[in-house]
């Protein structure tokens, strides 16, 4: 029951994008390009990859699916395996970048991104359809879900119904994918999936997306650096570029032993300083450290599963209107928590590098302002990296 190699993995995520259509020879190679997935796997795509349905309301009304994934039989030292590659989609790009994010109720019973989910039930049927002959009579072998970007996200799901279907051993490998659901999610998958390989680069902005309170799963555990970085970068979301290094370049290692890792614990306890905010960056790292420092100010308010509840419910107002709300309120409720929001505000805008980043006034106006700010900058960066790979 081996893993994938990493370059195994990264390969599989990024020949994804390329099977869109059926093969009128039935098994498919991909010869030069990729000559360890043929030695791995067979991949007969007579009947064309695994089809699915994503984009806006028209695209699901007119039913208009494409190929979204591939599924293959082990050999050559994976007997008994099976992988499924499922590529991203640029039509799912607004939907992670949308302060009016849906929430719906997955499979698992959790709450989990409402596009990722859509998408995902319109390639079950197919999925069904593949899975069930070649997994139905035994569950001895492992099946290995692979995807980069919002592919990722799809696999995400995928394994943990696998699991869940058909009692196989899963492991789980992302490249670059952003968070799928909210806490419950991240938690059940993580106990449910055998193993979750999740990949990232430091300076791509896809990963950091959705905003809290989506979190990754590993709920706590680790992550895979594949390489470090200054700031955030939309090429770092690409598979392979000339001129710098790509997830194809820098996972092309045969041992996860020899990748770094760091934590992957979504929540810190972090209280942000006003007089410190200049230390704040456009960055990987202070996008993590500004979301621990708002969960760490609501927990400290006593606000955190009040919100919680709120965003699983959902208001009339988008969840970011209904953060701020909070925020006004604990500003007035003592000077100690004024501050510690101050503090949270003035490292905001720095992040978001607006030229005006002192904070006066503790409003719901500015504090939302504040948010449209900080959330248009980083989204902004994601998209042009979903775009970038499409």
């Amino acid at each position: 029951m081996a893993t994938l190699t990493p370059k195994l993995a990264v390969q599989l995520a990024s020949l994804a994008y390329e099977i869109k259509e059926p093969s009128s020879s039935g098994l498919y190679r991909f010869g030069k390009s990729a000559p360890d997935v043929d030695r791995a796997f067979q991949f007969d795509l007579t009947n064309g990859p695994i089809q699915g349905i994503s984009g806006g309301i028209l695209a699901r009304m007119l039913k208009r699916s494409s190929g979204f994934a591939m599924v293959g039989k082990g050999k050559a030292g994976y007997q008994g395996d099976h992988v499924i590659a499922i590529r991203g989609t640029a039509s799912l790009a607004d939907g992670i970048t949308d302060a009016h994010i849906g929430l719906t109720g997955g499979d698992n019973n959790s709450l989990i991104h409402a596009g990722f989910n859509k998408t995902f039930h319109s390639m079950k049927p197919a999925l069904e359809n593949a899975l069930s002959p070649l997994l139905s009579r035994s569950s001895n072998g492992t099946v290995h879900c692979v995807g980069h970007s919002l592919g990722g996200a799809l696999a995400h799901i995928t394994a943990d119904w696998v699991k869940r279907r058909f009692k196989n051993q899963v492991f789980l490998y992302t490249f670059g994918a952003p968070r799928v659901g909210l806490d419950g999610f991240a938690i059940k998958t993580s106990t449910n999936i055998d193993r979750i390989f999740r990949c990232t680069h430091a300076a791509d902005p896809v990963p950091m997306v959705p905003l809290w309170p989506f979190v990754h799963a590993p709920y706590q555990g680790q992550e895979v650096l594949l390489a470090p970085g200054q700031g955030i970068s939309f090429n770092a979301h690409k598979m392979a570029m000339e001129a710098s290094p790509g997830y194809l370049n820098t996972a092309n290692n045969n041992s996860w032993a020899n990748l770094q890792t760091q934590s992957g614990i979504n929540h810190s306890t972090v209280r942000l300083h006003y007089e410190n905010r200049h230390q704040a960056s456009f960055s990987g790292y202070w996008a993590d450290k500004i979301s621990s420092g708002l969960i760490t100010l609501l927990k400290d308010a006593g606000y955190y599963s009040a919100v919680m509840a709120q965003a699983a419910i959902g208001t009339g107002l988008t969840f970011y209107d209904m953060l701020a709300r909070t925020l006004e309120a604990v500003a007035k409720a003592s000077g100690k928590l004024a501050e510690q929001t101050r503090g949270l505000l003035g490292h905001m805008l720095v992040f978001a590098r607006q030229v005006v980043t002192t904070v006066t006034e503790l409003s719901f106006n500015f504090i939302r302002w504040v948010f449209d700010k900080t959330l248009a900058a980083l989204y902004r960066s994601a998209r042009d990296a979903i775009s970038s790979v499409m």
